[in-house]
């Protein structure tokens, strides 16, 4: 790297830094000790691993930082869900990358995309995943009779199995 190159990097890393030093909105949340600290750790983390991957997106097994950023961002939605605005971000980092030739339709497609994903999550995945095992905890208490919170640990099993079983089938399977 260049001298040029040192001086840029240090002093965008600078510029943020003091960005975020003289930011009220993060410092009013720091001192409240509750989530916003970890919260805006995971999500300069998820950016990170965003610029990271589309660094080597031509590599082989590039496609790892997708499912850190991912993973990421499942850990962090049990801390906050600021993280989930990282998403439109992913997504037109994403399609920067691979599209060769950027139109404007092309962007408003990809925030659209990433929109609908956000909203899926948001209002399918995170309560869906609760309601289910509601459905499934009630089945097996009030119709099979089992006691409480059987219900639960039999649709947690299942879930765990069924990502078990997602992983093995990628992995040892080689099939998408």
């Amino acid at each position: 790297a260049s001298k040029a190159d040192i001086i840029l990097v240090l002093g965008g890393a600078f510029v943020g830094a003091m960005a975020y030093t003289f930011s009220d909105t993060f410092w009013f949340s720091a001192v409240e000790g509750e989530v916003y600290a970890t919260s805006s750790l995971f999500t300069a983390v998820v950016f990170w691993a965003i610029l990271k991957w589309e660094n080597v997106a031509d590599e082989p097994g590039a496609n790892r930082w997708l499912i850190l950023i991912a993973y990421l961002i499942g850990l962090s939605i049990g801390v906050h869900l600021l993280n989930l605005l990282a998403i439109p971000a992913i997504v037109l980092v994403y399609y920067f990358r691979l599209t060769p030739k950027v139109s404007r339709i092309g962007v408003i497609k990809a925030l659209v995309v990433s929109v609908v994903l956000l909203l899926l999550i948001m209002y399918g995945i995170i309560p869906g995943i609760v309601k289910v095992a509601t459905v499934v905890e009630k089945f097996f208490t009030n119709t099979v009779g089992l006691h409480y919170n059987v219900g639960v640990v039999i649709y947690v099993f299942l879930l765990l199995g069924a990502l078990i079983y997602g992983i093995y089938r990628t992995q040892f399977l080689k099939k998408n």
